[in-house]
């Protein structure tokens, strides 16, 4: 099985016919892995993202089987330096998971798991992931306990154990949905539904292209009040990863968000994930009106939103993580998914190296680091950046500049000379050759520098003030060097 990497959204956005076609195959596939909701999140990614897809042949010709979005990030714990490989969804998706047509899942998954051992990480978070177990027993049994930590993650908040997801199938009637519920239930639902039918005071509205603003307001203002005593400030960074998440699925034509309403008050969102291929409705978040004791808007907003999922033949309704109580007043079932990490036995990567695509990451990193004058760690960083590009113009200027705070001269001026050959045009190397020269005594290759910088900058003065410091400097060791003494009268 040949496996390429996808790294582009331009080459992603080519792969939709043949994306689609494997999606629709597979039994295991689910919203967060779709197309539409991938074109939607991997535009969003700050860290590297990559897509191994897999084909027979790496003909142009011969289509992908399966598909594993990853994306690759930068982590520095405890001075060390590694590479982390998430599922490209983690942190914006209920779900995560690999795609693969079904007849071959038994060679696409092995191939994918080699394919990632040759990759240079620390550590595969597998963070909930939808998937069979025969699949998820393919992909573990290339990373034997032998070489590598194989932990199982816990998901409890709150006694909410998170890796239980309940989900309702849906029927093609309403009334055939009812009846698999309790009588209590389906009494309620129905006496709730009609009033609603039927009031002046309460209604329902979905979001349209002129009010998406201000439902998204509603929801994620209900959302911030309900959260924000558990969550503290990290509460306004989700508000505004969600609101960008939600906006780019409403404009994907993804999102479904109805409202309940006492006249003008809202009194509830919900933010419901549309799969149109596999028949699903995703509930994805809620927020209402603490304040408000009147109608249950949750199972009001629930009810109506399968309601309107029967009616417009969809087959299931997701209630995503998590076991609340009160979903299983809707008829459901449950599936489990999985946290798993794969860690290597050292905590460091496979290769010894860096993750290529992360080395923009470990530069911010490595000059944090040395502007907090952290400069063992600050080197370590840089040197772990030139072991994977020997030519990084700025991790070769900023190693040299902790050299020269260090006062290790001699280190430095190996580094800026080396600069000097892959940046010649530009005058900062020239100088700082020009100094780490003059600090080592070497007079004259001082001065030969600071001329460098008068070609190329002549508007900066220290470099006439450097040239005359160093030929100053030069000229009785010159003297010495010829022979000659350093009298006036010689």
């Amino acid at each position: 099985m040949h496996i390429e990497v996808i790294e582009t959204l331009a080459s992603f956005n080519r792969l939709e016919e043949n994306w689609n076609a494997v999606y629709d195959q597979d039994p295991d596939a689910q919203l967060f892995l779709s197309f539409r909701w991938l074109s939607v999140r991997l535009g969003q990614i700050p860290s590297p993202w990559i897509i191994l897809a897999a084909k027979e042949s790496d003909s142009a010709e011969t289509p992908y089987l399966g598909f594993l979005p990853l994306r690759i990030r930068f982590k520095a714990q405890e001075a060390r330096f590694h590479n982390e490989l998430n599922m490209a969804g983690n942190f914006a998706a209920d779900y995560t998971g690999i795609l693969s047509v079904p007849a071959v899942e038994h060679r696409v998954i092995p191939a994918f798991a080699r394919y990632i051992k040759q990759m240079n990480w620390a550590r595969l978070n597998l963070e909930y992931i939808r998937i069979s177990e025969p699949r998820l027993r393919l992909l573990l049994a290339h990373f034997p306990k032998a070489n590598f930590q194989i932990d199982e993650i816990g998901r409890m908040n709150d006694n909410i154990d998170n890796h239980l997801c309940p989900f309702a199938q849906l029927p093609g009637d309403w009334d055939a949905y009812l009846d698999t519920l309790s009588a209590n239930t389906r009494q309620k639902i129905r006496r709730l539904l009609r009033l609603l039918d039927t009031s002046d005071e309460y209604r329902i509205t979905y979001a349209t292209s002129e009010t998406i603003d201000r439902d998204l307001d509603t929801l994620l203002r209900f959302w911030e009040i309900r959260w924000k005593p558990r969550k503290g400030d990290r509460v306004h960074t989700l508000v505004r990863s969600n609101r960008l998440m939600l906006t780019a699925s409403f404009k994907a034509d993804l999102l479904l968000l109805p409202t309940l309403w006492q006249g003008d008050r809202p009194l509830a969102s919900l933010a419901i994930l549309m799969d149109r291929r596999k028949a699903t409705f995703l509930f994805l978040m809620t927020g209402r009106d603490e304040s408000f004791n009147g109608l249950p808007p949750g199972m009001i907003l629930h009810a109506h939103s399968i309601r309107y999922a029967i009616a417009n033949g969809f087959k299931e309704y997701d209630f995503s993580q998590g076991n609340e109580p009160y979903k299983y007043s809707f008829g459901v079932k449950e599936r489990r998914i999985r946290c798993v990490a794969i860690a290597t036995k050292n905590g460091l990567n496979l290769g010894g190296k860096l993750d290529r695509r992360t080395i923009p990451d470990a530069l911010n990193e490595a000059t944090e680091l040395h502007q907090n004058r952290k400069l063992a760690e600050a080197e370590r960083c840089y040197r772990q950046i030139l072991d994977v590009e020997p030519r990084n113009a700025d991790a070769i200027h900023r190693l040299g500049e902790l050299l020269t705070t260090r006062e290790n001269h001699i280190g430095a001026k190996r580094l800026f000379k080396m600069l000097t050959t892959i940046r010649p045009d530009l005058y900062k190397p020239w100088l700082c050759l020009a100094q780490s020269c003059e600090a080592l005594g070497q007079y004259l290759e001082a001065a030969n520098s600071y001329r460098e910088v008068i070609k190329l900058a002549p508007e900066v003065p220290d470099a006439f003030t450097g040239l005359a410091r160093a030929l100053f400097e030069a000229r009785p060791h010159e003297r010495v060097r010829r022979g000659v003494g350093c009298s006036p009268y010689s």
